[in-house]
């Protein structure tokens, strides 16, 4: 993938030179200006929801999220470590809220505590495709830059996003179901 984007800006690069040399690095500066402000708005975004996400560690509301959610999962990936449930619980509420970014740590724990266990390949195959493919109610992190970009209606992309992410899901599930060998 490096590969093809060095490649990508090396051919920009000298088209740009090419047709219009005084442009060059005020295409760069532009562009690294607008990539900085981009990360600054979306580190705030992921700061602010993986504070709430400690604080729900500490206060157990995120024990009390996994026994809530411990049917579905057992129904998803089978039979699960408590721990595991926990951060596979988190993990899948924040996609659902649509904080893709701010659920990678949940998903890391989730794996490295599956790891600890034999026989859970079909757990961890089930839990990165419902981490690809996940159901976003409320984007919130597209709603937010849509948003602070001046969209005049931010929230036009919820129900497509809802339908895509759901279709998507539903063909993921039943993918993983028809391919994966469950171990038990």
């Amino acid at each position: 993938m490096n590969v093809i984007f060095g490649a990508v800006l090396c051919v920009s690069t000298a088209l740009l030179i090419i047709n219009d040399p005084e442009k060059v690095l005020a295409a760069f500066l532009s562009g690294g200006e607008k990539a900085l402000s981009l990360t600054a708005k979306m580190l705030v975004i992921y700061a602010v929801w993986l504070g709430v996400f400690k604080i729900m560690e500490s206060t157990g509301l995120s024990r009390k999220l996994a026994r809530a959610l411990k049917p579905a999962n057992r129904l998803l990936f089978g039979a699960l470590p408590e721990d595991a449930n926990e951060y596979m619980s988190l993990n899948i509420s924040a996609n659902i809220l649509g904080m893709s970014g701010a659920t990678t740590p949940m998903g890391i724990k989730a794996v490295k505590a599956l790891d600890k266990y034999p026989d859970t390949d079909y757990a961890v195959t089930m839990f990165f495709v419902i981490n690809a493919t996940s159901v976003q109610l409320i984007p919130s992190s597209v709603l937010a830059l849509r948003a602070q970009s001046g969209s005049a209606s931010p929230s036009d992309i919820i129900l497509p996003t809802v339908l895509a992410t759901l279709l998507s899901s539903v063909i993921g599930i039943l993918l993983v179901k028809v391919f994966a060998k469950k171990g038990r």
